[in-house]
């Protein structure tokens, strides 16, 4: 909810400068247009103000929170401008502000700045809307971070139960942080037992949703979440289908990046899983009887086929590179961005 539904030109190019590594000229890009929008319609005016939002939306992602703290302030300082457009920037800069804060772990700010977006919302679209539902997502993921699980799960819940009566797909957005915070209070049933009869676009829209949050959120929670998501996405699609590929891909990808914290076992199912499962796809002949994964300390992985016969012919190069593109199709699925 920080980001317009389009980001302007300048913020665009500053992201894509930041991307490769040339900061100072991406900050420069959106200064630069900021000057501009001073030139062209003088202080106080909403041009200025989205561009005060793109130079915070910059620092936002360059982890400059204080910087953007004070430049969504500046956004957000001036009269709130009559247009409904416009009313919708200024509860993006809102957003992007209380981001800011939880940055700097400055929680408490954060929920207050985030309590005026959600009567924002229900002011600007309905209170009992679903874009109003959804806009309590982030202040429930706020609570959880400040170790408030019951209230987290509270407030995800009855957007999740409006979303559901509205039958609104905005629902996909709260699946994530509603997973979480239900297995941050202790609940042992899974979180997706509703998702049964929904459509599958749907489910998959929820799943990529989730997978998106797994950096965000709490590693013991998360390993949770993912092994009731598996379990759901394995009873619905079963072994091979690419949603299931893709959470397999997550486990591995969240339990990989836990270090000394991970469970290694759950990786090593997940990457053996995908593996194999990639593989006796594509391989015929029944060559491959079992398979073995095995971890170096620095991440290295090493498969170790076993044959149920002797290979022929060039079967033990195909065998190979069949292996080769399971791993890289491991690898190359949607990990969680940081």
């Amino acid at each position: 909810m920080v980001f317009a539904e389009q980001p302007s030109a300048a913020l665009q190019e500053a992201l894509q400068l930041l991307a490769e590594g040339r900061a100072e000229e991406a900050e420069t890009v959106v200064k630069r247009a900021a000057k501009v929008a001073k030139g062209k319609h003088g202080s106080g005016s909403h041009p200025l103000a989205m561009a005060y939002a793109d130079m915070a939306r910059l620092h936002l992602r360059m982890g400059k929170f204080q910087k953007a703290v004070a430049e969504f302030q500046h956004a957000s300082k001036d009269a709130m401008p009559p247009d409904t457009p416009s009313r919708r920037d200024r509860l993006s800069f809102l957003y992007g502000l209380a981001e800011a804060f939880a940055g700097l772990r400055n929680y408490d700010e954060a929920q207050m700045v985030l309590r005026q977006c959600v009567m924002f919302a229900k002011r600007m679209y309905g209170s009992s809307s679903g874009l109003a539902a959804v806009a309590t997502v982030p202040l429930a993921d706020a609570v959880l971070r400040a170790n408030k699980p019951l209230e987290s799960l509270r407030i995800a819940q009855e957007a999740y139960d409006t979303l559901w009566r509205l039958g609104d797909v905005l629902i996909a957005k709260v699946a994530p942080v509603r997973a979480e915070a239900w297995k941050a209070v202790g609940k042992a049933d899974s979180p997706f037992a509703d998702f049964v009869g929904l459509p599958d676009d749907l489910v998959n829209r929820t799943v990529a949703e989730i997978i998106e949050h797994v950096p965000n959120g709490n590693p013991v929670h998360i390993r949770a979440v993912l092994a009731d998501l598996l379990a759901f996405v394995d009873k619905r699609y079963g072994d091979g289908h690419p949603v299931t590929c893709d959470v397999l891909a997550a486990v591995a990808h969240h339990e990989a990046g836990l270090g000394a914290g991970a469970d290694a076992s759950a990786r090593d199912a997940a990457v053996r899983r995908s593996v194999w499962s990639y593989t006796v796809r594509r391989l015929t002949g029944g060559l491959l009887a079992n398979l073995e994964v095995e971890f170096e300390q620095d991440g290295t992985l090493h498969l170790v086929p076993h044959l149920a016969r002797e290979p022929e012919g060039d079967e033990a190069a195909q065998l190979e590179g069949v292996l080769t593109q399971a791993v890289d199709d491991l690898y190359a699925r949607p990990a969680a961005k940081p």
